[in-house]
């Protein structure tokens, strides 16, 4: 969480990250009431994104972060029509990489549930009754963070950069944060993302 925000800051060019867990994890929204959530959630560590959206279960999933400044357009589009461009192009790579029948999710579809993948909303990607990729957005002044979670399918090693040539003209594999980033991400750690008050409440000290 804290690095996509640091990649945010600082980034000149959109990004997409793309990254795992190294243990079952819950992720909740910027909005989601964490005391509500108690007893419904496994006993597994809990973050609170900056983004929104609702709880999603990271165990075994892949995770994407597309990160845009402010100065790129995409960060001026609507929410909706972000939320419909990225995952639109999400389901065309997952139907290129032999995913059947992925599309996106439309209003018959939609369910209301605080769990973000028994839940699927408006533009989420599904294949029949099964969602497959669901996300969080924040604006602000400094660009567009979506954050996502693609879940019940395989992905071949090159998918992610088959996917980053459909949204961009040029690609660059970066493997390793910048040592500008990680000095940021391990302050914005420190003083957010870590710390028991953000969980609870979205308290910080920054």
């Amino acid at each position: 969480m804290a690095e996509d925000q640091a990649w945010l800051e600082q980034t000149e060019a959109p990004v997409l990250r793309v990254y795992r867990w190294d243990r079952p994890t819950a992720t909740i929204g910027y909005a989601q009431n964490l005391s509500r959530l108690k007893g419904e959630l496994p006993d597994w560590p809990v973050i609170r994104r900056w983004t929104g959206g609702g709880v999603v279960f990271h165990q075994g999933d892949f995770t994407y972060s597309l990160i845009v400044p402010a100065a790129h357009a995409w960060a001026d589009t609507r929410p909706v029509d972000s939320y419909r461009m990225v995952h639109g192009s999400l389901a065309h790579a997952l139907t290129d990489a032999g995913v059947e029948g992925a599309r996106l999710a439309e209003p018959a579809d939609v369910i209301d549930a605080p769990f973000c993948f028994v839940a699927p909303a408006v533009h989420d990607v599904i294949a029949g009754s099964v969602k497959l990729a669901g996300a969080g957005q924040r604006r602000s002044k400094i660009g567009l963070l979506h954050q996502g979670s693609v879940q019940q399918v395989k992905l071949g090693a090159t998918f992610w950069h088959d996917w980053a040539a459909l949204l961009a003209t040029d690609v660059h594999l970066v493997k390793r944060l910048p040592p500008a980033i990680q000095a940021r991400a391990e302050e914005l750690d420190k003083k957010r993302y870590s710390l028991a008050e953000w969980l609870a409440s979205r308290d910080d000290r920054l």
